[in-house]
C-alpha cells in the first residue's frame, strides 16, 4: 500500500468512527510531529507526519477517552501508563483491520522509541494493553474488535 493509500485508508476509517479529521497548518508544538489533537478531533500536516499509521495512535487517545470529555480534548493530553498501553493495543488492532504493514505501525521513529520492540512483540502475539479494551468490552478475541469507540 502506498503512503497516499495508507492516508486514505486511515482517514476514511477514523471518519467512519465519527472522528473529525482536518488537514491544515498546526500552529503549536505537538508531541507527535504533524499531528494535533484539536477540538476533540485530529488535525494533521501530511508532509510532517512520519507514517500515516501515527494518526491511529493519536486517534486512539481520543476514541478511548470518556465520551463526555472527548469534545473538550485539545492539544497534548496526558495519559496514565495503562491508558498508553491500551492506546497501543487499539492502534495495532486498527492497523491490522486496515491491513497496514507492521513496519509502518510501530516504526523506528515512534515517539516512545520502542517501535522495534513493539513490532516484534505484537507480530508474535505478545500483546500489551488488551485488558483495558476488554474492561470496556471493546474486544473479546483480540485483535478483533467489537467496538472501536469507548462507550
Amino acid at each position: 500500500m502506498t503512503r497516499e493509500e495508507q492516508f486514505d485508508a486511515v482517514i476514511t476509517f477514523l471518519r467512519s468512527l465519527g472522528l473529525v479529521i482536518s488537514e491544515g497548518a498546526i500552529g503549536r508544538e505537538t508531541l507527535v510531529p504533524g499531528l494535533d489533537i484539536w477540538q476533540g478531533g485530529l488535525r494533521f500536516e501530511r508532509d510532517h507526519i512520519c507514517k500515516p499509521a501515527d494518526m491511529l495512535h493519536e486517534a486512539a487517545h481520543i476514541l478511548l477517552s470518556e465520551p463526555a470529555i472527548r469534545p473538550t480534548l485539545d492539544g497534548t493530553i496526558s495519559s496514565s501508563p495503562a491508558e498508553e498501553l491500551t492506546a497501543i493495543a487499539w492502534t495495532w488492532a486498527a492497523a491490522m483491520h486496515l491491513s497496514l504493514d507492521p513496519a509502518d505501525v510501530f516504526h523506528d521513529e515512534v515517539v516512545s522509541g520502542n517501535g522495534e520492540t513493539l513490532r516484534e512483540n505484537f507480530s508474535n502475539g505478545r500483546y500489551v494493553g488488551v485488558p483495558g479494551l476488554q474492561r470496556w468490552r471493546m474486544t473479546e478475541k483480540y485483535p478483533r474488535m467489537r467496538s472501536w469507540v469507548r462507550g
